[in-house]
């Protein structure tokens, strides 16, 4: 039991730093709705797996991965304009993955996949993770300043001699596998809400961007584990708990934000 409680632990506390460091680049770069797409196109890669027989979390990994460039290209190589290529990608995934599902036959329980338990990780989620989040902040500690130059202004970054194509493919790379473990936290409808909360929810209280990075990183691990909490508490699913919580956050920041200077007095950039 104890090493439950630790497995489960380890795996909230890396996931949620994920989560907030990622929802920086989702709030900033605008990709919610790219996301919404990946994280629902994790449940086509699940039934590819469970209709060729293999293990459903790397064909999700695989097939996320995928989606998610798919629609970079055809954002950036087609001229599709993002909601154009989001649609089209979302529609198709889906789809095909209800057929996938229906001619396999599978009795399984696909609510868990939906609306997502932490309670289902094992350790090698947890150890995947960690690698991901290795390589994240190598990615970042290299990159730092290109990243965040590509998330305010990429037409800019691009005139100043920055790869924006490659930052933005190794951005939807890694966010695309972190959608395919997120799931299993808050399942495949809720998981685009908490690359979004952590970060609106800071942007309401800082302004400098690492006070953003900060913050964000906070409200994803409070929201977690009292999600987590709260779930246990009321006997409540842990997906929706944990998106209660932040969008709680959300709100009190909201008002607390109301009573204080005016954004304008101060920059993101800002020292």
């Amino acid at each position: 039991m104890d090493l439950f409680f630790l497995k489960v632990g380890l795996t909230a506390l890396t996931l949620s730093l994920l989560l907030g460091l990622f929802s920086f680049v989702v709030y900033f770069f605008r990709l919610a709705f790219l996301s919404i797409a990946v994280s629902h196109a994790v449940l086509g890669g699940l039934a590819v797996g469970i209709f060729l027989g293999i293990n459903p979390v790397w064909s999700a990994l695989i097939f996320s991965l995928l989606v998610g460039w798919f629609i970079a290209l055809l954002r950036k190589k087609v001229g599709l304009s993002e909601d154009a290529s989001i649609g089209i990608v979302l529609a198709l995934s889906m789809a095909g993955g209800i057929i996938l599902i229906y001619l396999s036959g599978y009795q399984g329980n696909l609510f868990a996949y939906l609306f997502g338990s932490l309670l289902t990780v094992s350790w090698s989620d947890f150890w995947s993770l960690l690698l991901l989040g290795i390589l994240t902040l190598i990615l970042f500690w290299k990159y730092k300043e290109q990243i965040l130059f590509l998330c305010f202004d990429e037409e800019t970054a691009y005139s100043a001699g920055i790869n924006t194509d490659l930052l933005y493919y190794l951005l939807v790379g890694f966010l695309s596998f972190l959608i395919t473990y997120t799931t299993k936290l808050v399942g495949v409808i809720l998981t685009h809400a908490m690359l979004v909360i952590p970060t609106a929810t800071a942007f309401q209280l800082a302004w400098h961007y690492s006070e953003l990075l900060a913050l964000s990183g906070l409200v994803s691990v409070v929201s977690t584990f009292g999600g987590l909490i709260f779930a246990y508490l009321f006997n409540l699913p842990t997906g929706p708990s944990i998106v209660l919580i932040g969008g709680s956050l959300f709100l009190v920041a909201y008002l607390i934000g109301k009573v204080k200077s005016p954004r304008g007095a101060r920059g993101i950039f800002k020292s």
